[in-house]
């Protein structure tokens, strides 16, 4: 007597496979989603990090923003700023007004629209340098304080405002300020994308739900 053979018919393991398809289809975005969103908060708490302490050891030897000299708009000012950095960050580029190469312009903004072009970065006479570890760096030098602008997942899209590119402020006192802070100029503007690193920071480095 012979026994049965059991298998599936090629169109079942077609069937089969179009299921799991559509099914990986509807899974792997969210959780690619939720997976980069988890590692630019890591990456936006690190640089926070390493931000804050190369910046109280520039103080220590220089004394604060206030006594630096900065100016707006000043190619001397951004690239006095960018040589203090260099001695107390891992900078292993950078770059000068003329060349934009070391920020993923444009910035987006959160919906999507432009926010900040490679032109912006030269008309406003602004700086960029790259770290080892890939975090892209921009900074603007107003009077006597400057933005930063730094994308922590480097030139990975989609280089957008509150998701992989964040901004804050030096004020005068050297402290790390929200760029609606009272203590710089109303020239920061009034765009909540801008504050999005201190809604995470204030919600345990996390997006809110």
């Amino acid at each position: 007597m012979h026994r049965g053979k059991f298998g599936f018919t090629l169109a079942e393991v077609l069937i089969t496979l179009g299921i799991i398809g559509v099914v990986a289809s509807m899974v792997l975005p969210p959780l690619k989603s939720t997976l980069d969103e988890r590692s630019n908060m890591t990456a936006l708490k690190k640089f926070y990090n390493e931000f804050y302490n190369a910046t109280k050891r520039i103080m220590v030897e220089n004394d604060i923003p206030y006594y630096w000299g900065l100016q707006n708009n000043n190619d001397s000012s951004s690239e006095m700023l960018v040589n203090l950095y260099k001695k107390h960050m891992a900078i292993v580029k950078d770059c000068s007004k003329t060349d934009s190469s070391c920020f993923p312009f444009p910035i987006l903004k959160s919906n999507g629209s432009v926010k900040i072009t490679a032109t912006n970065y030269r008309n406003w006479s602004m700086r960029g340098f790259v770290l080892r570890n890939g975090t892209t760096v921009c900074v603007d030098v107003n009077n006597g304080w400057f933005a930063v602008f730094f994308d922590v997942n480097g030139f990975k899209k989609p280089n957008k405002l509150g998701y992989d590119v964040y901004a804050w402020a030096v004020n005068q006192d050297g402290k790390i300020v929200s760029m609606y802070d009272p203590s710089i100029s109303d020239e920061a503007g009034k765009d909540p994308d801008y504050d999005s690193a201190f809604v995470y920071m204030a919600n345990g480095w996390k997006k809110p739900k």
